[in-house]
């Protein structure tokens, strides 16, 4: 008996160990993210945002969607939420694509509001209003390389305080080969010049 344990006990390792040697073996993944970028830190507040970018490819789990998250925390090591009410912190998704020669905006989302605070139980941490914008994949503005700017912002009472985080690129296309990519970019677009457009509350 002991010895047939051992021997399922061999035999399930390595099938784990051939699985993660297939999934490993995959070409590189469909998504890039920028995950708990500080944009702010001073005065009591920390804000956090983070970025994604991700492409429908076939075989993997993925989709056309960009990702903009937005989290407010204590001021200084920016480790535990910060209780904000709804409508006090604000994250908005802007798509680019590289021309060529520079960036150009494809697609923005509207701005998404809501509350902010540390979560408990299960899954502790920060949590705030996420942004997930179906921006249309390589259709909507043709074969290239694509990013996201994640703009993050939480009102102190004052004025709205935050910034920017960029989520990296991939190249989205039909068929997502290497095979004839262009140059990639070796820089990152200007940020978008607008934080959220009224005060918490006057929406």
């Amino acid at each position: 008996m002991a010895m047939l344990r051992l021997t399922m006990k061999a035999a399930l390792c390595a099938f784990v160990a051939l699985m993660m040697a297939a999934v490993w073996a995959q070409p590189a993944h469909a998504w890039t993210w920028a995950t708990r970028v500080t944009v702010y830190n001073n005065a009591g507040l920390c804000v956090q945002g983070t970025a994604g970018i991700d492409h429908r490819r076939p075989g993997t789990l993925s989709g056309n969607l960009a990702y903009a998250d937005t989290y407010a925390l204590n001021q200084g090591g920016c480790w535990t939420g910060q209780a904000k009410p709804d409508g006090w912190a604000a994250a908005r998704a802007t798509v680019y694509r590289w021309n060529g020669s520079a960036w150009a905006v494809c697609r923005t989302s509207p701005w998404k509001y809501g509350a902010t605070g540390q979560a408990g139980g299960e899954f502790p941490g920060p949590y705030g209003p996420e942004q997930v914008y179906d921006w249309g994949g390589w259709q909507s503005c043709g074969t290239g390389y694509y990013g996201t700017i994640a703009s993050a912002y939480v009102w102190d009472g004052f004025a709205w305080r935050g910034g920017d985080v960029w989520s990296g690129y991939e190249f989205a296309s039909p068929t997502s080969l290497r095979d004839n990519r262009p140059s990639a970019p070796d820089t990152a677009p200007n940020p978008p010049s607008s934080h959220p457009p009224v005060e918490a509350g006057a929406r």
